[in-house]
């Protein structure tokens, strides 16, 4: 039997809004956060795992401590990115996030189903042990789909929280929910 562990790790603060800035770095205490990660007991052998990211800055960001910790290359991979929102207007970004997040995946736009689609592929085509720095809501459609929720929203994780997922022979065998957020996402 072929057990791959898949780690979802949720971006540190970021230095501006989602709806203010198309990417942002983190912010100083997003920073801290992304440091805090070498002392984080799930993360203490990841010297047989790829590092990933999205291309956005502050998943980037969040990466740099495990990189210099383990010596590792991050391979950017763009089906981690953020949900598409490029056409939506900043001034709405927060609704239309609020209403996306709720929508019955039947009911998506087609640029939101094929994102979707993209991390669910990528996320069950990997074949070695792997860590993604990520997003809120990368993460949230992931865990949605593999637990069959019927919308894209699952759970709040934390900035800079572990999701874990295993496979074994490219079945789910487990997943393992990070830290959840108690407040507001910052839109």
């Amino acid at each position: 039997m072929s057990e791959i562990n898949l780690l979802l790790v949720r971006h540190g603060e970021a230095s501006e809004s989602w709806g203010k800035h198309p990417d942002p770095g983190l912010s100083e205490l997003g920073i801290k956060q992304s440091a805090s990660l070498i002392n984080n007991e799930m993360l203490k052998s990841l010297d047989s795992y790829n590092f990933v990211s999205s291309p956005k800055s502050r998943a980037k960001m969040t990466a740099e401590p495990l990189i210099k910790k383990f010596n590792k290359e991050l391979i950017i991979n763009n089906a981690y990115s953020e949900i598409p929102s490029d056409d939506i207007d900043n001034s709405q970004k927060k609704a239309w996030l609020t209403n996306i997040m709720h929508t019955e995946i039947r009911d998506l736009p087609d640029s939101i189903l094929n994102w979707r689609d993209a991390i669910i592929k990528d996320s069950l085509n990997v074949s070695l042990n792997t860590i993604v720095f990520t997003h809120f809501m990368v993460i949230n459609a992931l865990v949605g789909s593999l637990l069959k929720n019927n919308v894209l929203m699952y759970f709040y994780p934390n900035y800079v929280s572990v999701t874990k997922i295993t496979f074994e022979n490219k079945e789910v065998k487990s997943i393992s929910l990070g830290d959840e957020k108690k407040t507001i996402i910052n839109l």
